[in-house]
Protein backbone atom coordinates (compact mmCIF):
# COMPACT_ATOMS: atom_id res chain seq x y z
CA UNK A 1 0.00 0.00 0.00
CA UNK A 2 1.00 3.44 -0.92
CA UNK A 3 0.50 6.27 0.86
CA UNK A 4 0.69 9.45 -0.51
CA UNK A 5 2.42 12.88 1.67
CA UNK A 6 0.45 15.14 2.77
CA UNK A 7 1.81 18.70 2.58
CA UNK A 8 2.66 20.60 5.81
CA UNK A 9 1.37 24.39 5.42
CA UNK A 10 3.48 26.93 7.49
CA UNK A 11 1.85 30.11 7.55
CA UNK A 12 4.50 32.21 9.06
CA UNK A 13 4.55 36.19 8.88
CA UNK A 14 6.36 38.98 10.18
CA UNK A 15 5.26 42.73 10.36
CA UNK A 16 6.87 45.51 11.36
CA UNK A 17 6.40 49.67 11.49
CA UNK A 18 9.58 51.98 12.46
CA UNK A 19 9.16 54.80 12.85
CA UNK A 20 11.06 58.44 13.86
CA UNK A 21 11.79 58.16 18.16
CA UNK A 22 13.53 61.27 18.82
CA UNK A 23 17.16 60.65 17.35
CA UNK A 24 16.91 57.13 15.74
CA UNK A 25 14.78 54.95 14.18
CA UNK A 26 12.54 52.41 16.17
CA UNK A 27 9.88 49.37 15.67
CA UNK A 28 7.27 50.83 17.00
CA UNK A 29 5.64 47.56 15.99
CA UNK A 30 6.81 43.80 15.71
CA UNK A 31 4.80 40.86 15.27
CA UNK A 32 6.62 37.47 14.17
CA UNK A 33 5.73 33.87 13.72
CA UNK A 34 8.03 31.09 12.44
CA UNK A 35 9.79 30.72 10.54
CA UNK A 36 10.19 34.65 10.19
CA UNK A 37 11.89 36.06 12.97
CA UNK A 38 13.80 39.62 13.14
CA UNK A 39 17.01 39.97 15.25
CA UNK A 40 17.01 43.17 17.12
CA UNK A 41 17.98 46.12 15.63
CA UNK A 42 21.80 47.72 14.99
CA UNK A 43 23.01 51.41 14.90
CA UNK A 44 26.01 50.46 12.36
CA UNK A 45 26.83 53.93 10.72
CA UNK A 46 28.40 56.53 12.32
CA UNK A 47 27.57 59.17 9.14
CA UNK A 48 24.07 58.10 10.10
CA UNK A 49 23.17 57.00 13.60
CA UNK A 50 19.88 57.50 12.74
CA UNK A 51 19.63 54.35 10.58
CA UNK A 52 18.39 51.04 12.16
CA UNK A 53 19.99 48.00 10.41
CA UNK A 54 17.52 44.73 10.72
CA UNK A 55 18.30 40.90 10.02
CA UNK A 56 15.57 38.59 9.34
CA UNK A 57 15.89 35.31 10.22
CA UNK A 58 14.83 31.68 9.26
CA UNK A 59 15.21 29.04 11.65
CA UNK A 60 14.04 26.86 9.49
CA UNK A 61 16.84 27.29 7.05
CA UNK A 62 14.52 27.35 3.68
CA UNK A 63 10.86 27.37 2.13
CA UNK A 64 8.83 24.25 2.17
CA UNK A 65 6.83 22.77 0.42
CA UNK A 66 3.28 24.76 1.19
CA UNK A 67 4.87 27.37 2.95
CA UNK A 68 2.87 30.83 2.94
CA UNK A 69 5.18 33.33 4.54
CA UNK A 70 3.99 37.00 4.46
CA UNK A 71 6.11 40.26 5.29
CA UNK A 72 5.09 43.75 6.16
CA UNK A 73 7.00 46.56 6.37
CA UNK A 74 5.75 49.95 7.23
CA UNK A 75 8.28 52.88 7.37
CA UNK A 76 7.41 56.04 9.08
CA UNK A 77 8.01 59.80 8.23
CA UNK A 78 11.34 60.41 8.80
CA UNK A 79 12.49 57.12 9.53
CA UNK A 80 15.32 55.02 8.20
CA UNK A 81 15.68 51.38 8.31
CA UNK A 82 17.93 49.03 6.12
CA UNK A 83 16.59 45.21 6.03
CA UNK A 84 18.73 42.07 4.79
CA UNK A 85 18.96 38.25 5.45
CA UNK A 86 22.13 36.32 7.15
CA UNK A 87 22.24 33.79 3.86
CA UNK A 88 20.95 33.24 0.89
CA UNK A 89 17.06 31.73 0.49
CA UNK A 90 17.08 27.98 -0.36
CA UNK A 91 13.84 26.75 -1.73
CA UNK A 92 13.63 23.16 -1.06
CA UNK A 93 12.13 20.07 -3.01
CA UNK A 94 7.99 20.68 -3.29
CA UNK A 95 6.97 17.66 -4.76
CA UNK A 96 3.18 17.81 -3.87
CA UNK A 97 2.19 21.73 -3.50
CA UNK A 98 3.89 25.33 -4.13
CA UNK A 99 5.20 27.44 -1.45
CA UNK A 100 4.16 31.05 -1.84
CA UNK A 101 5.57 34.78 -0.54
CA UNK A 102 3.60 37.59 0.13
CA UNK A 103 5.26 41.27 0.76
CA UNK A 104 4.28 44.38 1.13
CA UNK A 105 6.58 47.15 1.40
CA UNK A 106 5.28 51.13 2.67
CA UNK A 107 7.02 54.28 3.11
CA UNK A 108 5.79 57.49 4.13
CA UNK A 109 6.47 61.02 4.11
CA UNK A 110 10.79 61.14 3.90
CA UNK A 111 11.25 57.98 5.00
CA UNK A 112 14.09 55.78 3.59
CA UNK A 113 13.87 51.97 2.98
CA UNK A 114 16.74 49.15 1.68
CA UNK A 115 15.28 45.97 1.57
CA UNK A 116 18.15 43.68 0.50
CA UNK A 117 17.88 39.94 0.35
CA UNK A 118 20.99 37.64 -0.17
CA UNK A 119 20.14 35.80 -3.03
CA UNK A 120 17.36 32.80 -3.80
CA UNK A 121 18.56 29.28 -4.63
CA UNK A 122 15.98 27.06 -5.88
CA UNK A 123 16.62 23.28 -5.13
CA UNK A 124 15.40 20.84 -8.16
CA UNK A 125 11.99 20.34 -7.96
CA UNK A 126 10.99 23.52 -6.24
CA UNK A 127 8.49 25.44 -7.20
CA UNK A 128 7.77 29.38 -5.54
CA UNK A 129 5.62 31.88 -6.26
CA UNK A 130 6.32 35.92 -4.82
CA UNK A 131 4.52 38.80 -5.23
CA UNK A 132 5.71 42.49 -3.81
CA UNK A 133 3.43 44.89 -3.73
CA UNK A 134 5.30 48.82 -2.88
CA UNK A 135 3.65 51.61 -2.30
CA UNK A 136 6.39 55.13 -1.84
CA UNK A 137 5.27 58.79 -0.72
CA UNK A 138 6.25 61.28 -3.27
CA UNK A 139 9.00 62.38 -1.15
CA UNK A 140 10.06 59.09 0.31
CA UNK A 141 13.02 56.34 -0.76
CA UNK A 142 12.79 52.20 -1.27
CA UNK A 143 15.95 50.58 -2.39
CA UNK A 144 14.57 46.75 -2.96
CA UNK A 145 17.24 44.06 -4.48
CA UNK A 146 15.98 40.70 -6.23
CA UNK A 147 18.58 37.85 -7.27
CA UNK A 148 18.11 34.34 -8.03
CA UNK A 149 20.50 31.60 -8.87
CA UNK A 150 20.22 28.83 -11.40
CA UNK A 151 20.08 26.39 -8.34
CA UNK A 152 22.81 24.07 -6.48
CA UNK A 153 24.98 24.11 -9.53
CA UNK A 154 27.90 21.96 -7.56
CA UNK A 155 25.05 19.39 -7.25
CA UNK A 156 24.46 19.43 -10.92
CA UNK A 157 21.06 21.21 -10.10
CA UNK A 158 21.12 24.19 -12.84
CA UNK A 159 17.41 25.34 -13.59
CA UNK A 160 15.91 21.76 -12.60
CA UNK A 161 13.00 23.33 -10.30
CA UNK A 162 9.53 23.23 -11.32
CA UNK A 163 9.10 27.31 -11.77
CA UNK A 164 10.15 30.41 -10.00
CA UNK A 165 7.38 33.71 -10.82
CA UNK A 166 7.96 36.85 -8.96
CA UNK A 167 5.95 40.00 -9.17
CA UNK A 168 7.27 43.48 -8.51
CA UNK A 169 4.36 46.28 -8.14
CA UNK A 170 5.68 49.70 -7.58
CA UNK A 171 3.12 53.00 -6.78
CA UNK A 172 3.11 56.07 -5.40
CA UNK A 173 1.33 55.90 -1.94
CA UNK A 174 -2.38 55.91 -2.59
CA UNK A 175 -2.13 56.05 -5.94
CA UNK A 176 -2.22 53.05 -8.84
CA UNK A 177 0.67 51.07 -9.94
CA UNK A 178 2.73 52.42 -12.12
CA UNK A 179 5.15 50.00 -12.96
CA UNK A 180 4.87 46.16 -12.45
CA UNK A 181 7.99 43.98 -13.39
CA UNK A 182 7.06 40.00 -13.56
CA UNK A 183 10.17 37.17 -13.49
CA UNK A 184 8.68 33.98 -14.80
CA UNK A 185 11.03 31.25 -14.96
CA UNK A 186 9.84 27.96 -16.31
CA UNK A 187 12.54 25.75 -17.27
CA UNK A 188 10.12 23.31 -18.74
CA UNK A 189 10.07 26.04 -21.91
CA UNK A 190 13.78 26.27 -21.83
CA UNK A 191 16.04 29.06 -20.46
CA UNK A 192 19.10 29.19 -22.13
CA UNK A 193 17.88 30.31 -25.61
CA UNK A 194 17.39 33.78 -27.08
CA UNK A 195 15.12 36.40 -25.22
CA UNK A 196 15.43 34.52 -22.05
CA UNK A 197 18.68 34.55 -20.39
CA UNK A 198 20.64 33.50 -23.12
CA UNK A 199 23.62 31.56 -22.25
CA UNK A 200 23.13 33.12 -18.37
CA UNK A 201 22.31 31.09 -15.25
CA UNK A 202 21.28 33.62 -13.12
CA UNK A 203 19.69 37.38 -13.00
CA UNK A 204 18.90 40.10 -10.53
CA UNK A 205 16.87 43.13 -10.27
CA UNK A 206 17.46 46.72 -8.39
CA UNK A 207 14.56 49.23 -8.04
CA UNK A 208 15.62 52.64 -6.90
CA UNK A 209 12.41 54.52 -6.30
CA UNK A 210 13.30 58.36 -5.52
CA UNK A 211 11.87 60.88 -7.32
CA UNK A 212 14.20 61.34 -10.87
CA UNK A 213 17.07 59.43 -9.53
CA UNK A 214 19.79 59.63 -12.13
CA UNK A 215 19.92 56.19 -13.88
CA UNK A 216 23.51 56.68 -15.08
CA UNK A 217 24.67 55.95 -11.27
CA UNK A 218 23.64 52.33 -11.50
CA UNK A 219 24.81 51.82 -15.10
CA UNK A 220 28.52 53.26 -13.92
CA UNK A 221 28.75 51.28 -10.47
CA UNK A 222 28.55 48.04 -12.28
CA UNK A 223 30.46 48.79 -15.00
CA UNK A 224 33.28 50.15 -13.05
CA UNK A 225 33.00 47.19 -10.96
CA UNK A 226 34.93 44.86 -12.51
CA UNK A 227 32.72 41.62 -13.04
CA UNK A 228 33.33 39.23 -15.95
CA UNK A 229 30.63 37.70 -17.92
CA UNK A 230 27.51 40.60 -16.67
CA UNK A 231 25.23 42.42 -19.05
CA UNK A 232 23.01 44.91 -17.76
CA UNK A 233 20.62 47.41 -18.37
CA UNK A 234 19.04 50.00 -16.74
CA UNK A 235 16.24 52.70 -17.37
CA UNK A 236 13.87 54.86 -15.56
CA UNK A 237 10.88 54.12 -14.67
CA UNK A 238 7.74 56.09 -15.46
CA UNK A 239 6.80 59.04 -13.82
CA UNK A 240 10.00 59.79 -12.07
CA UNK A 241 9.55 57.16 -10.01
CA UNK A 242 13.19 56.33 -9.93
CA UNK A 243 15.46 53.86 -12.25
CA UNK A 244 15.85 50.35 -12.38
CA UNK A 245 18.59 47.91 -12.97
CA UNK A 246 18.59 44.30 -14.51
CA UNK A 247 21.86 41.73 -14.44
CA UNK A 248 22.63 38.59 -16.22
CA UNK A 249 25.44 36.68 -15.63
CA UNK A 250 27.34 33.07 -15.39
CA UNK A 251 26.24 32.59 -11.68
CA UNK A 252 24.36 33.72 -8.67
CA UNK A 253 27.51 35.58 -6.50
CA UNK A 254 28.78 37.66 -9.65
CA UNK A 255 25.31 38.94 -10.48
CA UNK A 256 24.52 39.29 -6.67
CA UNK A 257 27.78 41.25 -6.05
CA UNK A 258 26.94 43.74 -9.54
CA UNK A 259 23.42 44.32 -7.94
CA UNK A 260 25.19 45.33 -4.42
CA UNK A 261 27.20 47.52 -6.39
CA UNK A 262 24.14 49.48 -7.64
CA UNK A 263 22.66 49.34 -4.31
CA UNK A 264 25.91 50.63 -2.46
CA UNK A 265 26.11 53.48 -5.39
CA UNK A 266 22.35 54.53 -4.95
CA UNK A 267 22.84 54.92 -1.27
CA UNK A 268 26.00 57.24 -1.65
CA UNK A 269 24.04 59.15 -4.24
CA UNK A 270 20.97 59.37 -1.79
CA UNK A 271 22.13 59.74 1.54
CA UNK A 272 25.84 61.68 0.99
CA UNK A 273 27.51 59.01 2.68
CA UNK A 274 29.01 54.99 1.52
CA UNK A 275 26.93 52.42 2.92
CA UNK A 276 28.52 50.85 6.14
CA UNK A 277 30.55 47.42 5.78
CA UNK A 278 28.42 44.31 6.36
CA UNK A 279 28.09 42.04 9.30
CA UNK A 280 27.85 38.85 7.14
CA UNK A 281 31.75 37.26 6.47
Amino acid sequence: MTIASTPTRTEGHLRLHAERVGERTRLTELACRAPLQLMRCHYLDPAMPDMAHATIVSPSGGVLQGDRLRISVRIGAGARLRLDTPSSMRLYRMPDAPAEQLVSLTVEGDGYLEFLPEATIPFAGSDFSSTTTCHVAEGATLVLAEVVSAGRAANGEVHQFKGYRSLIELSRLGDEVAARDATLLDPALGLRVPGRLGGCDALGSLYVVHRAFDVHVLRNAVATAGLAGIYIGASRLPDELGAWLKVLGPDGPRVAAAVAAGAAAAHHAITGSAPPTARRP
